[in-house]
């Protein structure tokens, strides 16, 4: 039903900032999450939920690469790439900017490391019942702190999101990062005036998907000086309802809210259409009587509490997503937890128990392993023992190696009788035989190094 409807895009052009000690130059979108890379699982999503087509958005460096991968995960959608330049600081509201003259409709828009367990349905029904011009998707947060942090130890401070709301309707009326302010919150007074019943919340996570009027990205289209969606896009549009719109002067236009400003001025997009009028009637989903005039609408879909829902934007959350595969892959993807492991795989070990096995890899006897993604290509040699750890493409664990609670980087190499916790090894790192390291990251970038 959604691709009746709305256009949807998945946003992968992101360089992977906070993830630096595992990605060493490898496309952010293709970092292994179970079985499976990262952006398979919006992707997936999507075609559960009637999607036949999708934009992709790349960085141009990775388009290839990327491009190769799905395509051997045999998707059933019909992919529209679309590159930026590797050089560019491309934000999300850039890259819908880029792509806006290819929207035609509504838009879902869903970033790549968005792993949610999700109906869409209801979004969906609610953005039409709503009329809303933008609708988020907000989760219970802090599914990821249950996790030991491997690498050096070190504070950790969790990323909250503040996200004003009206209980009654479910609008959004202020939204900005806990980051942004150091002790306290200021709030306008004239937003307190006007929401005296407005709660305001620090316990709910953006999980970057968004439903969208056409109009919204038909705005960008024009007004560069937003470059994020999360950061600036969508605390400008929320801003904006609090304003009245112009006066329309008599005899004049196609819309109650039509007026002559300048190109660039918001409530010249956000009318209401002969368009709007005729997707609105003809809405396979349900509709309520609108809830209010204004032309500007901003609304939050809160998932249920119990539902599955993380961003992978950090180390703290890759792992936890990862490790949690085994509970909640069903629910998460329609599949069958036989999936989890590749029947291209060669596994002879007797001892191995809520394993995720990617494609071509080799296990063998006289192994113990509990709870591990081992990603594509990965060999594991005899009188091993593996637990609550990921392992990358192409690793290589040689004889009498004991890993817990790792992660080992691409195409890296533990040499036999290495014993290594809390640990993240770099892509590409040789650890040296005999090794014995707690809570240490250990890369080809600087040899041995230590975060702060």
């Amino acid at each position: 039903m959604g691709q009746l409807e709305f256009q949807a895009i998945v946003l992968a052009a992101g360089k992977g900032t906070r993830l630096p000690e595992i990605l060493e130059g490898r496309p952010k979108c293709l970092l292994p999450i179970g079985p499976f890379p990262m952006i398979w699982y919006p992707l997936q999503l999507l075609q559960r939920h009637g999607f036949t087509e999708v934009i992709v958005v790349v960085q141009e460096s990775e388009k290839s690469e990327i491009q190769q991968r799905l395509e051997r995960l045999q998707l059933k959608l019909k992919l529209d790439y679309y590159s930026i330049p590797t050089d560019s600081e491309c934000g999300t509201a850039d890259s819908l900017r880029l792509v806006s003259d290819k929207i035609k409709s509504d838009v879902v828009v869903l970033s790549c490391d968005s792993i949610i367990e999700i109906n869409l349905y209801p979004l969906l029904s609610k953005f039409r019942e709503k009329d809303a011009s933008v609708q988020l998707l907000l989760l219970e947060s802090g599914k990821d702190q249950d996790v030991v942090m491997p690498g050096p130890k070190s504070k950790y401070k969790a990323e909250k999101d503040i996200i004003g709301y009206d209980k009654a309707t479910s609008r959004v009326l202020f939204m900005a990062s806990a980051s942004d302010f150091e002790e306290t919150v200021k709030l306008s007074g004239h937003l307190l005036r006007e929401n005296p019943d407005m709660i305001i919340s620090s316990s709910m996570l953006d999980a970057h998907v968004y439903i969208m009027k056409k109009w919204v990205v038909e705005y960008l289209a024009v007004t560069e000086l937003l470059s994020a969606v999360k950061g600036e896009l969508l605390p400008h549009i929320i801003k904006k309802q609090l304003l009245q719109p112009p006066a329309v002067p008599e005899n004049d236009g196609a819309s109650e809210y039509t007026a002559k400003p300048k190109v660039d001025d918001i409530f010249q997009f956000a009318v209401y259409t002969e368009m709007d009028k005729k997707i609105d009637k003809a809405s396979v989903f349900n509709k309520e009587e609108k809830a209010t005039s204004h032309p500007i609408r901003c609304y939050a879909y809160f998932a249920d509490s119990k539902a599955f829902g993380l961003r992978v934007n950090n180390v703290r959350s890759f792992l936890s997503c990862n490790l949690k595969i085994f509970e909640i892959f069903p629910a998460l993807t329609g599949f069958t937890e036989r999936e989890l492991v590749s029947q291209s795989s060669s596994i002879k070990s007797t001892q191995i128990t809520k394993c995720a096995v990617g494609d071509m890899t080799t296990i063998s006897e006289k192994t113990s392993l509990n709870q591990n993604v081992i990603a594509n290509g990965c060999t594991v040699q005899p009188k091993t023992r593996i637990n609550n750890s990921v392992l990358m493409d192409g690793v290589t664990v040689e004889e009498t190696v004991v890993i817990d609670n790792c992660i080992v980087g691409e195409k890296a190499v533990i040499k036999s009788g290495s014993v290594l916790k809390n640990c993240i090894i770099g892509p590409h790192f040789v650890v040296a035989a005999g090794t014995k390291k707690e809570s240490v990251y250990l890369s080809n970038a600087d040899g041995f190094m230590t975060i702060d």
